[in-house]
Parts: C-alpha cells; structure tokens; sequence
C-alpha cells in the first residue's frame, strides 16, 4: 500500500506541481430518481491544498413531502486541517459546527465522534462496512452479466475526452441494472483532490468508506464480484460521470442516479476556502 502511494505522487509530481500556494476545485453532481419519491439532488464542491481538504454539499429535494421526511434541504461540510491536526463539521442550515481534534480521534480508534452529515445516504469513515459489504456481494450474486459494450469513439464530457462503456445485469426475476460509464485519462487534478482527503482521513487512523461513492457504483467491481473469472477488457483511468437505471422485470424504471464531475481547475490557495463561516456557532455535538 506504501509503495503504491509512493509511486502515485511520485507520478503526480511529474505531472502537477502542486505547491503550498495552490489549491484544486472539484465540482460534482449526483441526481438520485426514486419512482414516488421524486429526485434528490447533490451539489459537492471539494477543496484540497497541500495540507487541507474541504467539502461543501448542497442538497435539494424536489418533492415535498419527501423534502419533509428527510428535513428539509441541507447545506453542510466538512473540512479536515492537516496542519491544525483538526476534523470540523458544519452544518449551515442550523447555523453550527464542530470540532475534533486528530489525536481524541486517534485515541478512539480512528472514529469520529461526529459523523459526516454531508451525504445523509452514506455511512461515511466513521463505520465498518464489514457487515454492509457481505449483504451488498450478497445482491450482486443474483445478477448476472448480459453484455458490456466500449465505444471506440471518444466522448467530449464536461471538457474531458472520455470513452463510453455500457454494461447490463440481469436478475433471473427479469429485471435489469444497466450502467453507463464515460471514463477519461485527463484526470490528474480529479486524483489528487481524492487522494488528499483519503490521506487526510487515514492520518487519524480513519477509513474512508466507498459506500455511497462513485465506486460503489463501477462496473468493474460489479463484474469482479459477481464473477471473479469473468474475462472483460478494463478501460484505463477515472470515471468521470456515470448512469446507473435499475428496471423492474416489466423493464419499467424502479431507481436511477446519475453523477458527474462538472468541473475541476486548480486555483492559488485561498485560506477562506478552508475554514467555516464567522457566523456559525461552535457547539460540542450536533442536536
């Protein structure tokens, strides 16, 4: 693991020299359809310096009455200061935050007393997967893989050169997963914004989760994990916006989520970016 991360930023220097005055924005959008619930839509703008990462999220409900049900829509972060040793979470809507230092996090075993609130449909780091991980091999042991489809023609997608890969599932009920993936190379910026809140997170002996992530939702996993000796080509580098649409054995839609990497640029460091708003309260817990 040492040697791989080793390796990657030795890359990644090659390519961008990110300095202590540089900082990245990754923008990103994730759409949930739920038939009756309506959609869900997240709006996440990463920050990541050398030393710091932040997350913004916004979250809309369309329908009221699932609005309701979850709350209302959210407006939350999270920033973790590698140079402070600090972990803050913000809740905008309540007009709070709070903090927790590294070391308390250390001491109990790399799990934060403050949960993540900016994806309410992610466990986030703090959990173990474990249990979660089996059921999930479980579900995907009852597909079964019908077709993947790699377009030759490249693809312009939000100012990334991407190639498109169709893969359907197929459950013996006759319903169906069919997942489309455009995954690019010109991802250097993308990487390094996640490898800085993974690094960020592991440095208080944390883990970060890929349930409820874009991983969560690649083909290539499913393929492996529903059969290991499958033989499929691998398209090479980073999924920059995906399609997954499950359909009912009547083929009519049950569930869909969509997400995207909108934009990404690099930027000089701007240290505002990573603290919270002078108007919010520090309180010791959310309520």
């Amino acid at each position: 693991m040492i040697k791989k991360t080793t390796i990657f930023f030795y890359f990644f220097a090659l390519g961008f020299s990110q300095g202590p005055s540089d900082q990245v924005v990754l923008e990103t959008s994730t759409v949930m359809n739920i038939p009756m619930m309506g959609s869900i839509t997240t709006k996440a703008t990463s920050y990541a310096s050398k030393k710091h990462f932040k997350k913004e999220n916004q979250i809309e409900i369309d329908k009221f009455y699932t609005r309701m049900m979850f709350g209302g829509n959210k407006e939350n972060g999270i920033i973790l200061n590698g140079e402070k040793k600090v972990r803050v979470v913000f809740d905008q809507d309540e007009g709070e935050y709070v903090n927790e230092d590294f070391e308390s996090i250390i001491k109990n075993n790399g799990v934060p007393k403050t949960k993540d609130i900016t994806n309410p449909f992610q466990r986030g780091e703090e959990s173990d997967d474990n249990e979660e991980e089996s059921d999930e091999r479980a579900e995907e042991n009852n597909f079964k893989i019908v077709e993947r489809i790699i377009t030759p023609a490249m693809e312009s997608i939000n100012g990334f050169n991407a190639r498109k890969v169709l893969t359907t599932f197929a459950r013996q009920s006759g319903s169906k997963m069919i997942i489309s993936e455009w995954i690019s190379t010109d991802t250097l910026l993308i990487s390094f914004v996640l490898e800085k809140e993974k690094e960020l997170i592991e440095s208080y002996n944390g883990k970060l989760s890929a349930n409820g992530s874009m991983a969560s939702m690649s083909s290539d996993r499913m393929i492996k994990s529903i059969d290991p000796s499958y033989e499929f080509d691998i398209v090479p580098g980073k999924v920059i916006k995906t399609q997954m649409e499950n359909l009912n054995d009547e083929g009519k839609p049950s569930f869909g989520i969509a997400w995207e990497v909108v934009s990404v640029r690099k930027s000089q460091f701007n240290d505002k970016d990573f603290k919270v708003s002078s108007k919010l309260k520090k309180v010791d817990q959310f309520d």
